[in-house]
């Protein structure tokens, strides 16, 4: 339910289920990490070079030379993609792929939830009175409409602290009556345009006998 809930991880934390070892054994095996070294170490390609023009002893040599430098390679080959697994690991990599909302370091968890928790609770009955108000509006929506109350109040609605403090000062009967009005008549406007014009004729005709009554009415006791 994306509308309620909220990941988070401590900026230390590690999102895999494998250690980057691990990871790397399966994403990343010696055989992989020997063609990288190939493409990149300049004494392996001048080597290469070699071997493919070279016969007898003198290939034979060679081969050895090749199999000493890729030994010779293998740990620092294998340490960066270690590294490189940890860093994709990480909540920067989390939280750019949607898995997480953000990071939150251990030391500040215990007042950015105060403050997070106390707006989530005001602001979705907020939203949920806006959505009462007008059904046609997604969460999305009602959600978008509360923001831009609180930018019209100067209030960054990227601040936890600022939106609960914001939102505890709102009326939020009186921003609801704001938004019924227009859906009423907008829902009234769309049932009448399914009436039969003569139909549609008479039961305006009669709203506005009905409300010249009220009108009359109210005068009198005046």
């Amino acid at each position: 339910n994306p509308d309620k809930m909220e990941m988070y991880a401590d900026v230390e934390s590690r999102g895999g289920i494998l250690e980057p070892p691990g990871i790397v054994e399966v994403k990343y095996r010696g055989p992989q990490q020997v063609e990288a070294m190939h493409r990149q170490d300049l004494k392996l390609a001048e080597l290469d070079k070699q071997l493919s023009a070279a016969t007898g002893a003198e290939r034979e040599q060679l081969e050895q030379a090749v199999k000493a430098r890729e030994r010779q390679l293998l740990p620092l080959y294998t340490s960066i993609a270690e590294h490189f697994a940890d860093l994709h690991d990480r909540t920067g990599r989390m939280e750019a792929v949607g898995a997480i909302r953000r990071s939150v370091a251990w030391k500040d968890a215990r007042r950015f939830f105060f403050w997070r928790a106390k707006r989530r609770v005001l602001q979705d009955h907020f939203v949920r009175r806006v959505r009462q108000a007008d059904p046609r509006l997604s969460h999305d929506e009602a959600f978008g409409r509360v923001e831009v109350w609180a930018k019209e109040g100067n209030v960054n609605a990227s601040s936890d602290e600022q939106m609960a403090e914001w939102l505890e000062l709102q009326d939020f009967e009186a921003r609801a009556d704001a938004l019924r009005t227009p859906y009423i008549k907008a829902e009234m406007e769309a049932l009448l345009e399914e009436l039969p014009e003569r139909e549609r004729y008479a039961l305006v005709r009669g709203a506005a006998v009905a409300a010249g009554q009220k009108k009359c009415e109210a005068c009198a006791v005046m």
